[in-house]
């Protein structure tokens, strides 16, 4: 069973094994050795785009980041003191701006070329030209291998599987709920779907892993799944109407189950047949409550699935814009310039890490002390427990390494014996797992017995070890003492971000009274908010294995139920809001009611953080009475009385759930 195991990922990593080997010897007969080094970054990003769809657009980044890296790394090596500020100020730009706490590895591969390109100062000082035109051939490199690989593979289709898998499993719980009522099982199911369409479609979005138009319809989608998930929030539809709500989820799931065969087929004609229905079923109240939950779950999933049908019925479709003012929205939910955001706490620490190995590198002229930087970018993780371990499994994996050479320099390879191999070690290499001892291993291997050819193998294996010495020094440090990211803070930030998450989608809620705003908008400021509450309940979901053990989150552990109660609260809040949004958007708010809606408004955005959130509720449900519109009553209603349970929650844990730990708490661990 290993041994299969190992032989798959050999065989799944051969194409980037051909890669490195191909590109090594482009680079090697054209430029030279001493340009070897812009290899690894260019082979990393392969390797993460051959799994994925990608568009002309992505071919030209890879161009225009590149250039940046390359000048970036140009200035950083023109002085000292311009060294210390580019490795503080480049990884605001590849980091910050490129990866999240939901998707923290996105910066690896332009990072790692910046720091790479910067091991050689005397490359971009004399010899710039060149070495602008190893990156030019590395790129049309990538984009022709790429290119080949994605006629073979045909990635641009894997997402729009997935996602048919994931509509077709939606009509199969609709059928469920219809024929069970809503189960524990059932309901665990419909959050895990809804959990999992938000994952397709954010990290479609985020890695630009699908074609345009696929991204969209993941977005309207998991957006349907959510609306559905929305009936687990309360059982109070499953009343006496029971022949009815079957009825009714039956017809949803026929429907569904046709627009999961129009979309595959593609065909206008058929998109335009089904969406007359939905139309019609829209228009037609049936046997539905004139209030309530199941009312307003069937409006807003029939709405959504004519906004699919008449986008994919459309020949001419054009791909979601936003504007700037939408697109500002969208940002402000993603990315905070604050130091409670983990973009910026990692982006810190990167740029200190680089800042002090790549002075080290640039002031004192040692042969191969770019290991040095080498190993403190790659331990350098963006959470510190997993900078821990690769610290542990390097210094295993770079010590048996360093044997290994001493074993092969006894048997005096000459040059031809040693390219061939380091042509065998690329392969174990890349088929490792990263950050293991493996890994660890036959990287050390690679390197000392490729450098053997130009310096003294010992020299090379005492050099590998010292720099790691070193790496692991300034890393342990600056993860301790630079804005340093533990669980128990990253979970605080994670729940006062979705405080101000929804106070954000207040804030749309009262845009969208008085101008249109785009579907895009609302859908992914709801994704986001959704991964944030997925990772926030990883965090409580161990807080019972991890609290006796670990001394700074023990505090937490005792409040495990009451943070349960406060996620379930937000989830379903930020469920409301979407509900609401969605009714402003029907124009259910009367032109004379609009005073007292937007009082409610204000009320509401008065009393989102989480020191005063739940509190004035007696204020709210006065203004209630003065609304006509029995589903917006509810929903609004609905708000009020999660938000109650949300204080009630808060109080009962102490302020625990929501504090931060201070900066000396976090350093002394």
């Amino acid at each position: 069973m290993w041994l299969d195991r190992r032989r798959a990922r050999l065989v799944g990593t051969l194409p980037t094994i051909a890669f490195f080997i191909a590109l090594y010897w482009v680079v090697q007969l054209g430029f030279g050795s001493e340009y070897l080094l812009a290899v690894s970054p260019f082979t990393t990003l392969f390797e993460v785009r051959l799994g994925k769809y990608n568009s002309p657009g992505q071919y030209a980044r890879f161009f225009l980041v590149s250039a940046l890296a390359l000048v970036g790394a140009r200035l950083a090596v023109s002085g000292l003191v311009a060294c210390v500020v580019v490795n503080l100020c480049m990884p605001f730009l590849l980091v910050f701006m490129r990866s999240s706490q939901l998707n923290p590895k996105r910066y690896f591969p332009y990072t790692m070329l910046f720091a790479f390109l910067e091991l050689r100062p005397e490359n971009l000082v004399g010899s710039f030209a060149t070495q602008a035109a190893v990156l030019a051939t590395c790129c049309v490199v990538l984009t022709v291998s790429l290119v080949v690989g994605g006629l073979v593979t045909r990635r641009g289709e894997q997402a729009r599987e997935r996602l048919h898998r994931h509509v077709h499993r939606l009509a199969d719980d609709l059928d469920r709920l219809a024929d069970e009522g809503l189960s524990e099982a059932l309901r665990s199911e419909l959050l895990r779907l809804r959990r999992d369409f938000a994952e397709l479609a954010y990290s479609t979005r985020e890695d630009s892993s699908a074609p345009a138009e696929v991204v969209n319809l993941l977005d309207m989608l998991a957006t349907l799944a959510q609306r559905t998930a929305y009936l687990t929030g309360s059982t109070d539809w499953e009343g006496g109407r029971r022949a009815e709500h079957a009825g009714a989820l039956r017809t949803l799931a026929r429907l569904t189950r046709e627009l999961d065969a129009a979309l595959r087929i593609g065909g206008e004609d058929a998109c335009r047949r089904i969406l007359d229905e939905a139309r019609g079923l829209l228009a037609a109240t049936g046997p539905l409550p004139k209030e309530g939950r199941f009312r307003i779950f069937w409006q807003s999933y029939l709405n959504m699935v004519v906004l699919v049908l008449r986008t994919a019925a459309d020949p001419y479709q054009r791909v979601w814009r936003m504007s700037i003012a939408d697109r500002a929205r969208v940002t402000l939910f993603r990315k905070r310039p604050s130091l409670d955001s983990f973009e910026m706490r990692f982006s810190l620490r990167c740029g200190a890490v680089l800042a002090v190995s790549c002075l080290c590198n640039l002031l004192f002229p040692v042969d191969h002390l770019y290991w040095y930087v080498l190993h403190a970018f790659l331990l350098l993780q963006p959470f510190p427990d997993e900078s821990s371990r690769r610290m542990r499994t390097r210094m295993i994996g770079t010590a048996l390494g360093c044997v290994f050479v001493h074993a092969v320099a006894l048997l005096n390879l000459g040059w031809t014996g040693i390219m061939v191999l380091g042509t065998v070690l690329v392969a174990p290499l890349y088929a490792s797992t990263p950050g293991s001892v493996t890994s660890a291993f036959f990287a050390t291997a690679y390197a000392v017995t490729m450098a053997s050819v130009s310096i003294d193998d010992t020299y090379a294996t005492t050099m590998r070890l010292a720099s790691l010495a070193l790496a692991v020094v300034t890393v342990a440090l600056v993860n301790r003492l630079v804005c340093p990211t533990s669980d128990r803070r990253l979970f605080a930030a994670n729940v006062r971000q979705m405080f101000d998450m929804v106070a954000r989608y207040w804030e749309l809620v009262r845009a969208t009274l008085t101008h249109r705003v785009d579907t895009v908008v609302s859908s992914e400021t709801l994704l986001h908010f959704q991964m944030v509450h997925s990772q926030a309940a990883g965090f409580v979901e161990e807080l019972g294995a991890r609290g006796e053990k670990d001394r700074e989150i023990a505090e937490l552990a005792r409040y495990r139920e009451a943070a349960d109660r406060m996620l379930f609260c937000l989830w379903e809040i930020m469920c409301e809001l979407e509900q609401l949004e969605f009714l402003v958007r029907l124009r259910e708010v009367r032109p004379e009611e609009r005073g007292v809606f937007e009082r409610i408004v204000d009320l509401a955005e008065a009393h989102c953080e989480p020191e005063r959130f739940g509190t004035g509720v007696e204020v709210a449900r006065e203004l209630l009475e003065d609304l006509a519109e029995p589903d917006l009553r509810y929903v609004i209603g609905q708000y009020v009385e999660r938000a109650g349970e949300l204080r009630a929650a808060i109080d009962d844990a102490q302020g625990a759930l929501v504090e931060k730990p201070s900066y000396v708490d976090e350093v002394r661990g």
